[in-house]
């Protein structure tokens, strides 16, 4: 069941559905929950819709340290990952976890600069 959707520096994963003990994304003054905020531009992956989210680093033991962001849920029929400067990212009602991307270099990993 693993379908991958990337924006930037951003990859989200569905995985399949888990009890989950989160809290709302409380939005921002403009309505938008933060899941990252680009490094170098200050650009955010922001969703305008409400989700629950949570951090669990046991579902996250395959991730290597350091780009686990988060677990979302969302029970509506959708939500949108806006981003400044790439497509918004619909995704489908379900679970998903959320991780940085990595860029490979013949000698070396790094995070992805968004």
């Amino acid at each position: 069941m693993s379908l991958l959707y990337a924006q930037g520096d951003l990859l989200i994963e569905r995985v399949a559905d888990i009890p989950m003990s989160g809290m709302p994304i409380d939005p921002g003054p403009d309505g938008a929950a933060v899941l990252l905020e680009g490094e170098t531009t200050g650009h955010r992956h922001a969703i305008h819709d409400r989700v629950m989210m949570f951090r669990d680093d046991g579902l996250a033991h395959d991730i290597p340290n350091g780009l686990y962001v988060a677990h979302l849920r969302i029970d509506a029929a959708t939500a949108r990952v806006q981003h400044e400067e790439h497509d918004t990212v619909t995704l489908p009602k379900g679970t998903y976890r959320v991780r940085r991307q990595r860029e490979l270099e013949p000698r070396e990993a790094r995070i992805v600069a968004d």
